[in-house]
């Protein structure tokens, strides 16, 4: 109804206006209700794949925070390489993986996390090598190399350097850290990692970077054209978004 230039509700307009707004707000409590329902139910174990480096922190983060608010989530973390961890993601031993690229991930649903990290040459701090800033292609094809066994890592660093991987004095392989930091602490060849695998802090040896600058990214990876459980729905969300 209009009073001058003015609108207002009549009688039924006001009516209808307060049971709209009863609606309203009971709807808002009934979302609310099976949301607290949801998170009240949410419960299972959740099995993840993961790569050394930076993730181990950002996995635990996550964890922590669906933990604390699902308490009945229980977690198996199963470590390993980018092809350890396709392999039990193909096979349904994991739920979600964190792979380090260059892999191939045409299976899988991905998405990139963190930063790019530089790939590095690790020699003792007491070489000749140490004295360099950077290592050049032309260099590196001179050392005597320690190398992941992945051959994706090995062509992609191959073809950084211009070379064959056959070109390359590879003298040692490894499928986890664990054990290069000792044999380049031996003085045995020179270990190509990613800066954030550098979790040990050893005085004695120098990571020096390749120039030029080789980045790759980590990804959150889980497969395709299956169904999600309610927790592994649950990690993924919750990890992109502190980890965005």
């Amino acid at each position: 109804m209009r009073d001058g230039k003015k609108l207002i509700l009549t009688e039924d307009g006001q009516f209808l206006k307060i049971k709209a707004e009863e609606i309203l707000q009971l709807t808002s409590k009934t979302v609310q209700v099976f949301e607290d329902r949801k998170n009240a139910e949410l419960s299972g174990h959740l099995t993840i794949g993961a790569l050394e480096g930076w993730t181990s922190s950002s996995i635990a983060k996550t964890l922590q925070t669906l933990t604390n608010r699902y308490p009945a989530i229980t977690f198996t973390i199963l470590s390993g390489n980018a092809d350890d961890i396709k392999w039990k993601i193909d096979n349904g031993l994991v739920d979600v993986g964190f792979l380090l690229e260059p892999t191939s991930t045409e299976k899988y649903n991905v998405e990139k996390i963190g930063f790019p990290e530089r790939w590095m040459m690790l020699t003792q701090s007491d070489s000749e090598l140490a004295e360099l800033d950077e290592v050049r292609p032309e260099v590196f094809k001179k050392q005597r190399i320690l190398i992941s066994e992945r051959p994706e890592v090995r062509q992609y660093i191959a073809d950084w350097a211009d070379c064959q991987v056959s070109d390359l004095n590879i003298i040692g392989g490894f499928n986890l850290g664990f054990h290069l930091f000792e044999i380049a602490r031996a003085g045995i060849g020179e270990a190509v990692v990613t800066e954030v695998a550098l979790i040990r802090n050893y005085q004695d040896l120098k990571a020096i970077p390749l120039s030029p600058e080789v980045k790759t990214y980590s990804v959150l990876a889980w497969k395709k054209n299956i169904p999600l459980t309610p927790v592994t729905r649950a990690f993924i969300k919750q990890y992109l978004q502190e980890n965005d």
